[in-house]
């Protein structure tokens, strides 16, 4: 039985070295390809009677497994002052719209803008890309 195996394996050697140019491809699969969600858009107003910044970030999820939204605003010297993380429950979708509200009531009035970045985060740990913008207070 060896030896049935060891010229089998010879005979096939031989004619894969006479080959030339032939190459052999072995494919080896890798499980299911993950992509991470993206922020396609966003738009936001100022009310400066409500002091709110109100918007919506349009979002792209082939996985459809959209967890978390994550809005974080930075003062004008670079400093974390609001970190928010709230939980989407859109169960299968692929795209949509998610609102989100920053209230800007108690931040000091500054000469330079605030700065705040939105990103989202799949059920994997996966970020997509970051929104960001400015906005002045008053």
């Amino acid at each position: 039985m060896k030896r049935l195996l060891v010229s089998m394996l010879t005979i096939v050697m031989l004619v894969l070295s006479g080959c030339g140019d032939a190459t052999v491809s072995i494919l080896i699969p890798i499980g299911p390809v993950i992509e991470p969600p993206a922020i396609t858009s966003y738009q936001f107003t100022k009310n400066t009677v409500t002091e709110l910044i109100e918007g919506s970030v349009d979002f792209y999820a082939p996985d459809s497994d959209i967890d978390t939204m994550t809005v974080v605003v930075f003062d004008p010297r670079g400093y974390e002052i609001f970190r928010s993380k709230t939980f989407i429950y859109l169960t299968g979708a692929v795209s949509g719209t998610i609102p989100f509200r920053i209230d800007y009531y108690y931040y000091p009035s500054e000469v330079f803008a605030y700065t705040f970045s939105i990103y989202l985060t799949d059920f994997n740990g996966n970020t997509s890309n970051q929104a960001v913008d400015t906005f002045n207070v008053p």
